[in-house]
């Protein structure tokens, strides 16, 4: 039997990260992005309530939560700013990674990223390796009991914040196999240049460039060199959907705004909501919303079921944040030019969404894969 409501404990999870935002994200998130960072003081305060442990082991200090659960927090919380929602989605991705690690560094890591002391990033896309991670030319050469890290990571969320980070690198450049390692980025050789994005500007990106870089080997994530693929493709699924869910929160948002407003704006001597030009609008964008969101939660019950979701994150991934900017613009749009002021939330949604549309995979990478999987490995170009 098909069941479309929610737990009560989710619910109740759902209602208390609303209150949350409201009260503790939404009203600094100017601030922050002026300050270019998230204070370390709200970082605590989501950590003190669950949202940094949800992909760590209870025995590490974590709360785990099905992903079902961690797409509502992560919906709701970009509702109100995107970098408390980018914050818990990075938490929860690296964590998948900081697992694969030794007891040791587990020890080490997981309870201060769980206790929202530790904050892990991951440094993945280079200049000429985005979509084509096979690429990198981020070398780790063996030597002795260390590894020795050699190249520059463009575009890293959180660079100038984040303790550690994940980072995606070749031991043979011959090869298209790559291997994580958790690098601690107050390593010597480790320098950062600031990068000036148009959105989501308080999680300070930069290009982080490791020039001989020494690592103990005891920071190589796995059990061995060059099984790294699988796991960050893995990663890559779940993450689509969260940025998906992201986008449509903005959208969402946007719409409920637009429509309280097309209630109460009057011109030709009745409101806007009369018109169907504008009515008619809100519809579409009402069951773009909802088919939006109810993909994304199929697709986390997909992976909450093991059942191989790749296709279908792929869909929502380029689907609702294509969607989610046509809204939010409409809604600007809607709105006059009262809307294309800084005084409301529509141009930082804009820029915002962007990033989700880039991020962990372009529109065009998305349906390569979408064609993939119905067409069959021999139909690719490559």
């Amino acid at each position: 039997m098909l069941d479309f409501t929610f737990t009560e404990e989710q619910s109740m999870i759902r209602n208390m990260v609303r209150d949350f935002a409201q009260k503790e994200i939404a009203p600094g998130y100017k601030d922050r992005i002026k300050a270019e960072s998230i204070p370390q003081e709200l970082i605590k305060k989501m950590a003190d309530i669950g949202l940094l442990g949800l992909n760590i082991p209870e025995k590490y200090g974590g709360q785990p939560k099905d992903a079902i659960t961690v797409g509502l927090i992560i919906e709701d919380l970009a509702r109100y700013a995107e970098d408390a929602a980018l914050l818990v989605f990075y938490n929860y991705g690296q964590a998948s990674f900081v697992i694969l690690a030794s007891d040791e560094v587990k020890e080490e890591w997981l309870p201060a990223m769980a206790r929202g002391e530790k904050m892990v990033i991951i440094a993945a896309t280079e200049a000429e390796a985005g979509s084509d991670l096979g690429s990198l030319r981020m070398t780790a050469r063996k030597a002795g009991d260390y590894y020795i890290l050699n190249g520059e990571k463009n575009r890293t969320s959180f660079a100038y914040q984040g303790h550690a980070a994940v980072v995606l690198a070749k031991t043979d450049l011959t090869s298209r196999r790559i291997t994580p390692f958790l690098v601690p980025m107050d390593l010597p050789g480790i320098t950062i240049a600031h990068i000036d994005d148009m959105g989501v500007e308080s999680t300070s990106a930069g290009i982080i460039s490791f020039e001989d870089v020494k690592i103990p080997e005891k920071y190589l994530l796995g059990d061995e060199e060059g099984k790294g693929f699988v796991e960050t493709m893995r990663a890559f699924d779940i993450n689509r959907v969260f940025l998906a869910l992201m986008a449509m929160a903005k959208a969402e948002a946007s719409l409920e705004e637009t429509c309280a407003y097309t209630k109460q704006r009057v011109q030709f001597g009745k409101p806007l909501a009369k018109f169907e030009g504008i009515s008619f609008k809100l519809a579409e964008a009402a069951t773009n919303v909802e088919l939006g969101r109810w993909l994304c939660y199929r697709t986390l019950w997909m992976k909450d079921n093991g059942v191989r979701h790749s296709k279908e994150s792929a869909m929502v991934k380029w689907w609702c944040t294509r969607k989610a900017f046509n809204i939010i613009h409409d809604c600007l749009l809607i709105h006059g030019h009262y809307g294309y002021s800084k005084d409301l939330p529509f141009e930082q949604r804009l820029k915002d969404v962007i990033g989700g549309e880039i991020g962990d995979g372009t529109a065009e990478i998305m349906k390569l894969i979408i064609a993939r999987e119905m067409l069959g490995r021999e139909f690719l170009p490559y």
